[in-house]
């Protein structure tokens, strides 16, 4: 009989693992091959209770339930969709025959006798759901924590009323919404990077069910079901987002597009929280700035504002990762979590310690599109020959401001070097204070 392709077993191992949260325990479970109906589904099941199936259809193929050690999917696994036979010898005895290298192979395989155990239930009805939930259950199980602690932070919540799927670690926060759940209740499941895998992403065709213990999720041939975790404490999220932002930035598609690639170079990327400094002015500017005072920014120049200036310190990688996601309006408030908003989708942050932030750039900022860099008119000094202008001729003003402007400059090159020398005693203190600091400001309230 053909159990499956090589191509199947080779997607169904990277899959699988994908299931798989911490370090792997115990045994290695085996896969469980069931026909029934002429319908052949390949299954295992983590030890956290994921389970990730596969179907397709097995023609003329007759009832049956065989349990395979993984293994073997090792073994013949490969980019093609030659088949996979099993030679039965004995009901717990066979050999494995395949193509591979151009000539054949075989394996002798000892099976697993087949108990309740390996049983599967009928699947719950599916309902079909937009294809981006699969992006939503990936992007919020990168959010959520790796541990959990008083709340279930290494979970992922369906918000089956709102439409919405949330993650957070405490210190970001993840909503997406806009979509039509088929059950009104807050479902908590495990945050799982499956969801990103190429064979998940490139289908259409995605539904959701639920069973008396799983959220099941259907991508195509495949599926993972999810063990919902009904004793665990999930926080509100949705109330940490401030209602009255006074100040609102509106970042050009443009910028955003343009900034991304330069976000990584700007100074202080070495720093533990990797900070830049969002400058909301008459310009939008993104400033990033070291350790040793060397300050460069990159201006937003298609951006606009609404509200009062701010100056906010984030993390650059979040920065990065919300335009990443289309998030190109920011809420900003002091003191309070800045939001960035898109379509359907909304990033909650943590601002950084207010010591972060970057003052005016010591360099020439260059436009996040260089290709547009606006002209710069020379400043033109008053003819004087070198002699002081008569008396009651007035001072020229040019020349006034070149020279302010030079002794703001040193003042704050100065200022910069000094503030330098005073961080670098407390360098560790002042980050643990950050770090303490961002946890009481989300200040995550429980809901069950």
């Amino acid at each position: 009989m053909i159990l499956f392709t090589r191509a199947v077993a080779q997607n169904f191992r990277a899959l699988f693992a994908r299931c798989v949260t911490g370090r792997p325990r115990g045994p290695a479970p085996p896969v469980v091959i069931q026909t029934r109906d002429e319908i052949r589904t390949l299954a295992t099941t983590t030890t956290a209770g994921v389970t990730l199936i596969y179907t397709f259809a097995a023609p003329k193929e007759p009832d049956d339930l065989l349990v395979l050690p993984v293994a073997v999917l090792a073994e013949v696994e490969g980019g093609t969709d030659e088949g996979v036979v099993l030679d039965r010898e004995t009901k717990l005895r066979g050999v494995v025959r395949w193509h591979g290298c151009g000539k054949p192979r075989t394996l002798p395989v000892e099976l697993i006798l087949p108990g309740k155990q390996h049983e599967r239930s009928a699947p719950p009805e599916l309902t079909p759901v937009s294809v981006g939930l699969l992006a939503a259950l990936h992007e919020c199980g990168r959010t959520a924590a790796k541990e959990s602690g008083r709340f279930a932070l290494s979970k992922v919540q369906i918000q089956g009323k709102a439409g919405r799927v949330v993650g957070t670690d405490g210190k970001v926060a993840l909503l997406w919404g806009g979509f039509a759940f088929p059950f009104a209740d807050a479902v908590l499941v495990p945050s799982l990077s499956v969801f990103g895998s190429k064979p998940l992403a490139r289908t259409t065709d995605v539904t959701l069910g639920r069973s008396a213990t799983h959220l099941v999720v259907g991508a195509g041939s495949w599926s993972v079901w999810l063990p919902n975790d009904t004793a665990a404490k999930y926080p509100d999220v949705a109330a940490v987002i401030p209602r009255h932002t006074p100040t609102t930035v509106r970042i050009d598609p443009a910028d955003a597009a343009a900034l991304l690639p330069v976000l990584p170079d700007l100074p202080g990327s070495d720093h533990e929280l990797r900070p830049v400094t969002l400058d909301v002015d008459r310009v939008v500017r993104v400033r990033g700035r070291s350790e040793n005072g060397e300050t460069r920014e990159a201006v937003l120049e298609r951006s606009t504002r609404s509200g009062p200036a701010v100056r906010v310190a984030l993390d650059r990688r979040v920065l990065a990762r919300a335009l990443a996601l289309g998030c190109h309006t920011a809420r900003l408030t002091p003191d309070k979590p800045a939001v960035l908003e898109g379509n359907d989708i909304t990033l909650v942050v943590v601002q950084l310690d207010p010591d972060l932030i970057a003052g005016l750039a010591t360099i020439t900022p260059e436009p996040t599109d260089p290709t547009t860099e606006p002209e710069r008119s020379p400043s033109v000094k008053s003819e004087t020959n070198g002699h002081v202008p008569p008396r009651g001729d007035p001072p020229d003003p040019l020349e006034l401001a070149e020279e302010l402007r030079t002794a703001l400059s040193d003042a704050a090159a100065i200022a910069t070097r000094l503030v330098a020398a005073l961080r670098q005693g407390s360098k560790q203190k002042k980050v643990l204070s950050a770090l303490m600091t961002n946890l009481k400001q989300l200040n995550l309230g429980g809901t069950s």
